[in-house]
């Protein structure tokens, strides 16, 4: 897995001893297995198909199809980046990727996402899986107070 090297500045990696170097891989470990066919029309579009072998086709959060959706996106492609936003080992191996780079942006996006994943938890135990579900208002008061205090006493207040 490609490695991340982060020293002070003004210091290159080979001046720098490993103790003094901070280091973080790049790479989940599903997203170094697997084959994809990366695919260059006449015009420059990417896009990234299955790859035909006689291994086993794992299909999961990060084959093909994940990275299509980055360079081709479809109607399919904002849920699966969403899978991948609510996918915690991932998003903390860019968090450890984000610190190395600027510590201040790291806990910013800690945050988010620590509010993302809450929201989500939420969403899950009340069975909204779509916008639509959390319209009328007192479904919306309940989220907002499930979020926002953790429990339902201030649905009235927010109504």
């Amino acid at each position: 897995s490609p490695i991340l090297q982060v020293t002070a500045p003004g210091h290159t990696i080979a001046q720098t001893s490993h103790e003094d170097r901070k280091q973080a891989p790049l790479l989940i470990k599903a997203l170094c297995q697997g084959r994809l066919n990366l695919d260059v029309s006449s015009v420059g579009g990417i896009s990234f198909t299955q790859a035909s072998t006689s291994r086993e086709n794992k299909e999961g959060l990060y084959d093909w199809k994940f990275f299509n959706a980055l360079v081709s996106p479809d109607d399919d492609s904002p849920a699966r980046m969403m899978d991948v936003l609510h996918d915690k080992k991932t998003m903390n191996r860019l968090l450890a990727v984000t610190k190395l780079i600027n510590a201040d942006l790291e806990k910013i996006a800690s945050y988010l996402l620590t509010k993302v994943w809450r929201a989500k938890e939420i969403f899950d135990q009340e069975g909204v899986s779509d916008p639509g579900h959390a319209i009328p208002g007192h479904r919306m008061a309940r989220l907002m107070s499930l979020f926002l205090c953790g429990d339902v006493s201030q649905v009235d207040e927010i109504l």
